[in-house]
């Protein structure tokens, strides 16, 4: 039976990621969630408390995975024969491509992301998912640097240009992932460390 709640738990997680990307939040009903899951209305409250809980897991969902693509890239940071600048564009072009890759996650993410649901329900679980890797990277920065508001303005630029192409101002190409990259680089590179810039690993 447990297996089945899982199941059925992912299936309305997915289901909620797809309704908020193609209608919007207002649109967002348990019964909305429920019919494009198929399934029975009252099943969601057999896996979550309510809706503000289904979509708060379905954040967590999308933080985990990226946080789980950062992780594993994160030691190109320390590849050999490279200035820090190009390091930090494989991170970079590595992050923005899974987030380009799954249109209706990244719709789902920037609409959730920015509503008061996600605040008074997911922020939190949202920036203690993220914290091991930040308090990992802050090593490389300044004394002093704040690094939850350094980490949120990286973010939300992502997030910005990310929306922006999915709206279809701006193309998906090489321009556009070399140009939102610079953008984030400019107030990123005065954080860090004049030693971190200047190491290249023999």
């Amino acid at each position: 039976m447990q297996l089945e709640v899982q199941e059925m738990r992912q299936v309305f997680i997915d289901s909620a990621v797809r309704v908020v990307a193609r209608d919007g939040m207002e649109k967002t009903t348990t019964k909305a969630i429920a019919s494009e899951a198929k399934l029975n209305e009252a099943y969601i409250y057999k896996c979550f408390s309510g809706k503000d809980d289904l979509l708060s897991a379905a954040l967590h969902m999308e933080d985990v995975n990226f946080a789980n693509l950062l992780q594993k890239t994160l030691p190109i940071m320390h590849m050999p024969g490279l200035s820090w600048k190009e390091r930090a564009y494989i991170l970079w072009k590595k992050s923005w491509d899974l987030i380009l890759s799954k249109p209706a996650d990244c719709i789902f993410y920037i609409r959730y992301y920015y509503s008061a649901s996600c605040r008074a329900h997911a922020y939190e679980t949202h920036l203690a998912c993220f914290q091991p890797l930040i308090e990992k990277a802050s090593k490389s920065f300044k004394p002093g640097t704040y690094m939850d508001m350094l980490i949120h303005q990286i973010f939300s630029t992502m997030l910005f240009f990310a929306s922006r192409v999915m709206n279809g101002e701006l193309e998906n190409s090489e321009e556009t992932t070399q140009w939102a990259f610079e953008q984030i680089y400019s107030f990123v590179v005065p954080n860090v460390r004049a030693e971190v810039l200047e190491e290249e690993d023999k």
